[in-house]
C-alpha cells in the first residue's frame, strides 16, 4: 500500500505552471521540453511590453543563467513567484535572504558533486588562461594583427617542473590538478576541508594558505563565495607571491580584493594575472566602467579578463540546463 502511494505521488506532476525563462538563446530544448511538462513556458526577450506584464503577474518558476541580479525589486515583479532555478553553483546573482524572507526556494547545482564532476568546462579554461597568461598568446596575437611577427617580445615560460598551487581542492581543484600533472608540474593545494590523505591520492601536497601563496609559481582560485571568503585574498597575500608568479581566479570576483591585486600588478609583485570573474558583475557591462582593473588591463599585456565565461560551453550548457529542468520537476512532485 505504502509503495502504492509513493509510486503515485513519483509520477504525479502540477499542471498549468507558469515558467519565465529570462536567457533563452541556445537554451536546452530538451530542458524546456521538461519545462513544458508540467506549464506553460515564456521567453523574456521574446515578449511585448503588455504580455511581459500578464506573465510577470502569473509567474511561478523563474529560470535564469547570470546575466540578472534577482533582487527584491526583481521579485517585487512577480507576485505569485515559488522557484529560481538557476544552472550555476554560485548564489551570488540572487539575493538569498529576501528569497528565503518571500518563501522562494532556490534551485541550484550547489552540492551536486556527482553530477557535476563530468562537467569539465571551468576547468579548461581555467588551463587555457594559464597557458594564454604564461604565454602571452593574447598579445602576441595582438602584435600579428598589428602587422608584427617579432617572437622575441613575447617570450613566456614553460610550465613542466613549476608548482602549480590551487585555494580549494574540491570538483574543479582536483580536475584541474590533473591537466597542471599532464603539463609536468608539481601540485600543491589548500583546502580546510580536503584531507592530507584525500589530496595525497591525487598527488596534490596539503598545505596552508600562506604557504599555497609563498610556493606556487601559478595560483587558481576554485573556492565558492561565502561570507567568510568575501575579499579572502588581500594585499598581504600577493606580498608573499614570486615576483616571477602568475595568479588566476575562475571562482567568483569578490573572492579578492582587486585593489591588492592591482598593487600587485603595479609594483611588480607577481608577473600577472587572468580573471573570468570581477566583482559585482552585470550584463550589460556596467560594473567595467570604473573598475581599475579594467582600465589597467587596456594599456598591460600582462593582464587578461574574460567575461565569466568558465561554464559557457555548449555542452556544459546543454546538460546543466537539462539537469536543472529535471530538479525542478522533481520539486514540484515532492512539494
Amino acid at each position: 500500500m505504502g509503495g502504492g502511494r509513493e509510486s503515485l505521488r513519483e509520477t504525479f506532476t502540477p499542471i498549468n505552471m507558469r515558467v519565465l525563462i529570462t536567457e533563452p538563446e541556445d537554451y536546452s530544448s530538451e530542458a524546456v521540453q521538461i519545462y513544458q511538462s508540467f506549464g506553460k513556458v515564456s521567453f523574456l526577450p521574446n515578449l511585448s511590453e503588455r504580455q511581459l506584464k500578464t506573465t510577470e503577474r502569473e509567474t511561478e518558476i523563474l529560470v535564469i543563467r547570470l546575466a540578472h541580479k534577482i533582487d527584491g525589486h526583481w521579485m517585487d515583479r512577480f507576485p505569485k513567484l515559488k522557484v529560481i532555478a538557476t544552472s550555476t553553483t554560485g548564489l551570488n546573482h540572487i539575493d538569498l535572504k529576501e528569497a528565503k524572507r518571500r518563501k522562494i526556494k532556490i534551485i541550484s547545482l550547489k552540492g551536486h558533486v556527482s553530477f557535476l564532476k563530468n562537467i569539465t568546462s571551468t576547468a579548461e579554461e581555467t588551463f587555457g588562461l594559464i597557458l594564454a597568461l604564461v604565454r602571452n598568446i593574447p598579445a602576441a596575437f595582438d602584435h600579428v594583427k598589428d602587422g608584427g611577427w617579432n617572437r622575441n617580445l613575447w617570450k613566456g615560460h614553460q610550465l613542466n617542473h613549476k608548482t602549480l598551487g590551487l585555494l580549494g581542492v574540491g570538483r574543479l581543484g582536483k580536475i584541474v590538478s590533473g591537466y597542471g600533472r599532464a603539463f609536468g608540474m608539481n601540485v600543491i593545494g589548500s583546502d580546510p576541508y580536503v584531507d592530507r590523505d584525500e589530496m595525497g591520492k591525487r598527488r596534490i601536497r596539503k598545505v596552508n594558505m600562506k604557504l599555497l601563496f609563498k610556493e606556487a609559481d601559478v595560483l587558481s582560485v576554485h573556492i565558492p563565495l561565502e561570507t567568510k571568503t568575501d575579499k579572502l585574498v588581500r594585499a598581504e597575500h600577493f606580498a608573499l607571491m614570486k615576483k616571477s608568479s602568475y595568479f588566476i581566479n575562475t571562482s567568483r570576483g569578490e573572492i579578492i580584493d582587486e585593489l591588492a591585486l592591482l598593487g600587485a600588478l603595479k609594483e611588480a609583485k607577481i608577473s600577472g594575472a587572468a580573471l573570468d570573474v570581477l566583482t559585482d558583475e552585470r550584463s550589460n557591462g556596467d560594473h567595467l566602467r570604473e573598475n581599475p582593473l579594467v582600465a589597467y588591463a587596456k594599456s598591460h599585456h600582462n593582464l587578461i579578463i574574460v567575461p565569466h565565461m568558465g561554464g559557457a560551453t555548449y555542452e556544459a550548457m546543454e546538460i546543466t540546463e537539462k539537469y536543472l529542468a529535471g530538479l525542478v520537476k522533481r520539486h514540484l512532485v515532492l512539494y
